[in-house]
């Protein structure tokens, strides 16, 4: 349900835009911090109410955000699209909060004593935005800075998808073409569908050879301050080195406990 809370698109409350000052361009970002957990999907008005534009002005900014693939419009109610997630990865991937992010990742990785990773949904990828190796325990499948993944068929993937509306993860898999890696990999979209829908509720998802034979992989979400998920936090390991009893309690334990800590670093 939308609240009336106003979403300021001035620099500061005292502050006047100077000339270089981009009003349509703020007024664009503004519509998009109108959504939010409580705001999935809104109408023209609550969306013109929440920012303090008039209805004209709201409707032409968010028919470019249309326009864009930013978001759509169902049955008169505007929502954004895993599109907007391009924004976040830009941010992650930036050099200043790569390096925040590095000392993080580097001491779960020794907590855990092996590979971990954060990465973002770009439609139906995943790519990864920073990882940490332990010395002598890399895997043969090496997770790269910028390294993308099928999201349908991942660990960080399905986590990702887990916190978009069903019906648009049903039409981007729908548009989605699955490919086989090993002998494990889930090929039936309704099977798909099925083990996304149980990681939300569950908060991990747990991927068990399914990219690489012996390759397992824990994720969990990673939210913001505003309660959105913009990226997972992962870890992976040899199946020889870790039972599913394993994955399950200690590994998604730590990965939540620092999920936490990097949710206070996002805005």
């Amino acid at each position: 349900m939308a609240t009336s809370k106003t979403i300021r698109h001035h620099p500061a409350a005292d502050e006047e835009p100077g000339r270089d000052f981009v009003t349509a361009f703020a007024r664009g970002l503004a519509v998009i911090q109108a959504f939010g957990p409580e705001n999935r999907a809104m109408t023209l008005s609550q969306i013109a109410e929440r920012t303090g534009f008039d209805r004209a002005v709201a409707r032409r900014l968010l028919l470019t955000l249309v326009g864009l693939g930013f978001a759509r419009v169902h049955e008169r109610r505007f929502e954004l699209t895993t599109r907007v997630l391009r924004l976040a990865y830009s941010f992650l991937s930036s050099a200043g909060l790569g390096a925040s992010l590095q000392p993080f990742l580097d001491d779960l990785a020794v907590s855990i004593g092996e590979t971990t990773s954060l990465s973002v949904l770009d439609d139906a990828e995943v790519v990864f935005v920073a990882r940490s190796d332990i010395p002598g325990r890399r895997l043969s499948y090496v997770v790269t800075t910028g390294m993308r993944l099928p999201a349908f068929s991942s660990a960080s993937g399905r986590m990702l998808l887990a916190h978009k509306p069903r019906i648009e993860v049903e039409r981007l898999l729908a548009r989605t073409r699955i490919t086989r890696y090993t002998r494990h990999t889930i090929m039936q979209k309704r099977e798909i569908l099925a083990l996304i829908a149980d990681a939300r509720p569950k908060g991990y998802h747990i991927n068990y050879g399914e990219l690489e034979d012996g390759l397992v992989s824990v994720s969990v979400p990673v939210f913001n301050r505003a309660g959105l998920v913009v990226a997972a936090l992962n870890a992976s390991t040899s199946s020889a080195r870790a039972s599913r009893e394993k994955l399950a309690g200690e590994f998604v334990s730590k990965l939540r406990a620092m999920a936490a800590e990097l949710s206070l670093m996002l805005p």
